[in-house]
């Protein structure tokens, strides 16, 4: 009688594991090929980016379309799916820094008719995400979509963040970072932007103009509950209707809201 060595669960369990880790990965990998500059992408683009085999990406794919997560248009392209905007919606709503800011981006819209924005910080990546708009009501409005992600940098709001840090901290970080020339005014010399950060240390907001958008100007404050800086509250306008006085005000007025709602919630909850 011949003896065949049975195989380890426990070996055929790990298999099986990481299969599903690389599906997941794979999936993700789908998902986040999209991008402002590619909304919509053709089969073998979306195998390409990810570096996956056509039938993978297309088995992938059909599974996300299927969930939602993806749509194919007529013509085969595929695009980011609904359901991705409704779990967008959650995120914005029910995040810590949504819940410290949300009485407060209701007070200023009010105050100012200007668009408000709240961004949140990522810390490991270094970037800043725009989680929650209230569009201005004024005619010329400035646009800056929810979901969009960028590096930590020139513009009031990262240089909020990087201002709300232990200074040694911020002395650290602002070297490694990278310096793009956006706009007409943006900082590209590492020294120039640890003074400006200084500076909003000290002021407790952050202010630009022509430095993160052309023909744009902003304020925004810094938000935490202790720690690291959540993100930030910014209202922005354009810069026609902003001058350097009236940013200054504004960047006033956005902390002592900041300061007044986040007393009123401490309030509620306890």
């Amino acid at each position: 009688m011949s003896i065949v060595d049975a195989a380890d669960p426990r070996e055929e369990s790990d298999v099986a594991d990481r299969r599903g880790v690389r599906s997941v990965t794979r999936a993700l990998d789908i998902l986040t090929a999209f991008s402002a500059r590619h909304p919509r992408l053709q089969l073998r683009e979306l195998a390409d980016i990810v570096g996956l085999p056509k039938p993978s990406t297309h088995r992938i794919a059909v599974s996300l379309v299927e969930r939602g997560f993806l749509r194919q248009e007529s013509d085969g392209a595929y695009s980011l799916g609904g359901r991705l905007l409704e779990l967008g919606g959650l995120v914005s709503t029910s995040s810590a820094l949504s819940q410290l800011t949300r009485d407060a981006v209701a007070a200023l819209a009010e105050l100012t008719e200007e668009t408000i924005l709240v961004a949140e910080v990522d810390w490991v990546d270094r970037t800043l995400l725009v989680i929650r708009k209230r569009p201005a009501t004024h005619p010329l409005a400035v646009t800056s979509p929810v979901g969009k992600r960028t590096h930590i940098g020139n513009g009031c709001i990262g240089k909020a963040v990087l201002g709300a840090l232990e200074p040694s901290e911020a002395d650290q970080i602002v070297p490694q970072l990278k310096l793009v020339p956006r706009a007409a005014r943006s900082i590209v010399d590492h020294d120039e932007f640890r003074r400006e950060v200084a500076s909003v240390a000290r002021r407790g907001f952050a202010t630009d103009t022509h430095e993160f958008t052309d023909g744009v100007a902003g304020a925004a404050v810094a938000v935490g509950a202790g720690g690291r800086p959540l993100g930030a509250l910014a209202i922005v306008a354009p810069a026609t209707r902003a001058p350097r006085a009236q940013l200054e005000r504004l960047g006033r007025l956005i902390r002592r809201t900041l300061d007044d709602t986040n007393r009123a919630y401490a309030a509620d909850r306890s």
